[in-house]
């Protein structure tokens, strides 16, 4: 580790900070990990610090490994805690759950745990557990946590609201459970009422430092203030102009007014970006300048120029979409992979038509934030008994799988054990016993749910001390899970899932130095998305939210107008617009403008179909931005649609189809095939030079239904490129480019 050769002088800076709470502004790309992980490097190796002492957050596991090998490989010291928030607060919940009255074998529920139990409170209040009522009130929940509100306090709530959250947290309660939430919010509240712990843990941790700042929410920041008052020796490393999760409750007023909060910090700007070329850094700075909450800084480029950043008209969503298959179908012929290249869009509708074009062409692409591997049914169903053997008194778990295989229980049973277990105040699995008598209840049915119990209660015997591994293999044997998968999945991919399940219990055995079943399902409960985000080749495709953290060689932005990038959501009654929103659209832009590395497209359209709707649309102000380098106009407006360079900064704008008075349409599609029945669209004389699909001419093609043939022509139209093709069965046929690939 050598600092002089290793950092530049900002970031060496940041690195020998001193005594006392110090702000790091990251700007996109600036080498915001190799500061904290050098810095933690530094304190261990030249000022006596030991591993304990040091506390390292972040907000992925992902990153929280990588940050530990990195540190590991500069100075080969190991034992320094590095965890995402969420990890922090299961590990000490851990250690002090009877402070809180819970037991330390507790379980984590993810968000689909938490939609079940939610759906079972619904029903407990008489409501109608539809999907959205659930979601929006466990959003209320969430919220409430986030800002440290017990549901006595939640005066916003209404009656129902304040019902429901009541007794969703009664039920996690007794369920000896806790939700994502929860994690930062007990933890808060035990050491608000034990300053014993807080202090203990304030002597422990001497130095510690956040990653991702902007990011935090107030619960999390609320954890912070605690354990690190005014004069701690606290580093916050961050970009507000990166802060786009306001809709998870993070806020951007907490990095704003660090030194408010923390007077005296020292305040150091990273504005050497590594990561992308001069023109596409000069375009985003151009773009985020407009933002008037924000700390002042300015992305430098290591070199000058650099591709001009592309802005394209198109005139639907169709042609936008063939354009995104071509740039694919170049970088295949180049020989280069298409995970190279991502896709990026502001509401994952518009990934409809990218899907439907790059199938179309036969091109692999991925959708980033898919359905993960532990959230696939039969995984769940495996995790739902593995956590029944720690925690039997886990309700969602224990109705997830009482009848699974099915054990011939039937709704009336479960309906009647749900109330005897109410009536008592006891969990399902504690109610299941032989000298309860159920009424209404045929007998032979009350004792198969005693069976599972007992079932459980043999496996929770046989597994113990057994590592993860073999307690996946033993549960999904024993339970009769295993034979009722195969008979129900006659390709073998769910039973092989289940088989890969046992295989990450082993790995992560081994990586982690703990077997146990207890630190297994602690770990699956935390992953996230990001954690999972490895790329496979294939076109990316993303919201612009799950591109935060990502770089790629070519990002192409679709959908880069009004309406959409910004989002225009109209106030909710009573509420004014304070722009707030508007800045947080712009920080979504910039950040998706910073993930490009070497090229950079961004592109509106004249005509979109959005939810069964065709509308016209107006570019983006973010795109008028570019031609004005210093401010961004307030609204959108008129369009200087002269082809051609604009002036300063190399961005270059230009339209790849006609515009709409070049063209006379009268014409009928069919949506199956792309074929053109008639039409009369030839081009206006002046246009015949520009030779738009001339690059088809002679080319051999596929096409889904009409099979091989050559293409002859080849015209411009509002539905996209036209192509006159001699199909070898089907004759000739006027074609639209996006239903044919080439052969």
């Amino acid at each position: 580790m050598n600092l002089d050769t290793d950092l530049n002088p900002e970031q060496r800076q940041a690195v020998l900070h001193g005594q006392g709470p110090l702000l790091v502004l990251a700007g996109a790309g600036s080498g915001k990990t190799r500061v904290i992980t050098y810095r933690i490097a530094h304190l261990l190796e030249h000022h006596g610090v030991e591993p304990w002492q040091v506390l390292a957050v972040t907000f992925t596991n992902k990153a929280a490994g990588e940050m530990q090998e990195r540190v590991q490989t500069l100075c080969g010291r190991a034992g320094v805690w590095i965890s995402t928030f969420h990890s922090l607060g299961a590990r000490l919940l851990r250690r002090h759950a009877e402070r809180l009255g819970r037991s330390p074998d507790f379980v984590i529920y993810d968000d689909k745990d938490s939609q079940r139990l939610g759906a079972a409170v619904c029903e407990e209040l008489k409501l109608e557990a539809d999907g959205r009522r659930v979601e929006r009130l466990l959003r209320k929940v969430e919220a409430c946590k986030h800002r440290l509100l017990e549901p006595r306090r939640a005066g916003h709530l209404d009656g129902l609201e304040r019902a429901f959250y009541r007794l969703y947290q009664q039920r996690l309660e007794r369920a000896n459970a806790f939700d994502f939430a929860d994690l930062i919010f007990r933890l808060q509240r035990l050491w608000a009422e034990n300053p014993d712990l807080l202090e203990k843990y304030r002597r422990r941790f001497r130095h510690v430092l956040v990653d991702e700042f902007q990011d935090t929410d107030r619960a999390q920041y609320g954890l912070l203030r605690l354990l690190c008052p005014p004069e701690t020796n606290l580093c916050v490393v961050g970009d507000d102009d990166q802060a786009i999760y306001n809709w998870r409750d993070a806020d951007v007023a907490h990095i704003l007014n660090f030194e408010r909060d923390y007077p005296g910090a020292t305040v150091i700007r990273l504005e050497r970006n590594y990561r992308s070329t001069a023109v596409i850094l000069e375009a985003a700075n151009r773009v985020i300048a407009a933002n008037r909450r924000r700390h002042r800084k300015r992305l430098r480029a290591q070199s000058d120029g650099g591709e001009p950043v592309r802005v394209l008209e198109f005139v639907d969503e169709q042609q936008e979409a063939t354009f995104v298959a071509g740039e694919a179908q170049r970088l295949l012929e180049q020989g280069r992979p298409l995970a190279g290249l991502a896709v990026f869009y502001r509401i994952n509708a518009l990934s409809r038509a990218l899907e439907e074009a790059l199938r179309l062409y036969g091109l692999p692409y991925r959708i980033v934030g898919g359905t993960r591997f532990y959230d696939r049914r039969e995984i769940r169903d495996v995790l739902a008994y593995l956590r029944l053997l720690v925690n039997p008194h886990s309700d969602v778990d224990f109705l997830r799988v009482y009848n699974l295989p099915p054990r011939g229980i039937g709704k009336v049973t479960r309906q009647r054990l749900e109330q005897l277990a109410r009536e008592s105040g006891q969990s399902l699995f504690a109610t299941c016993r032989p000298d309860v008598v159920a009424a209404g209840v045929a007998r032979g049915r009350w004792q198969r749910l005693v069976e599972f119990r007992r079932l459980l209660e043999s496996l929770a015997t046989e597994s113990r001390d057994r590592p993860a591994a073999e307690i996946v293999s033993l549960v999904v044997e024993r339970s009769g899970y295993r034979r009722w998968l195969a008979g129900d999945d006659p390709e073998g991919s769910r039973l092989a899932n289940v088989e890969e399940l046992a295989a990450s219990a082993g790995d992560f055995g081994r990586l982690a130095g703990d077997t146990s079943l207890a630190a297994f399902l602690e770990h699956v409960a935390l992953v996230t998305a990001e954690d999972l985000s490895g790329q496979q080749d294939g076109v990316q495709l993303m919201t612009l939210h799950a591109a935060k953290g990502l770089e790629f060689e070519q990002v192409i932005m679709v959908g880069v107008e009004e309406g959409l990038l910004p989002l225009i959501r109209n106030p909710a009654p009573g509420e004014e617009d304070d722009g707030t929103d508007i800045e947080e659209e712009r920080r979504l832009c910039y950040v998706g403008m910073t993930r490009a590395r070497r090229r950079l497209v961004m592109s509106w359209c004249r005509t979109r179909s959005l939810y069964g709707r065709g509308s016209y649309k107006e570019p983006s102000r973010f795109l008028q931005a570019l031609a004005e380098p210093e401010e961004a106009p307030a609204t959108g407006g008129d369009w200087d649609r002269r082809p051609g360079w604009l002036e300063g900064g190399g961005v270059m704008r230009g339209r790849s189809r006609p515009a709409d008075d070049e063209l006379e349409l009268d014409c009928e599609l069919d949506d199956d095939d792309g074929l053109v029945v008639d039409y009369d669209d030839e081009f206006n004389q002046d246009n015949q030079a520009r030779p738009e699909g001339s690059g088809w001419l002679g080319r051999r093609v596929e096409h889904a239904r009409f099979g091989s043939g050559l293409v002859r022509g080849a015209r411009p139209s509002r539905q996209g490129l036209k192509l006159d093709i001699d199909f070898e069965h089907a004759g000739r046929k006027t074609v639209l480019e996006r239903f044919v690939r080439p052969a």
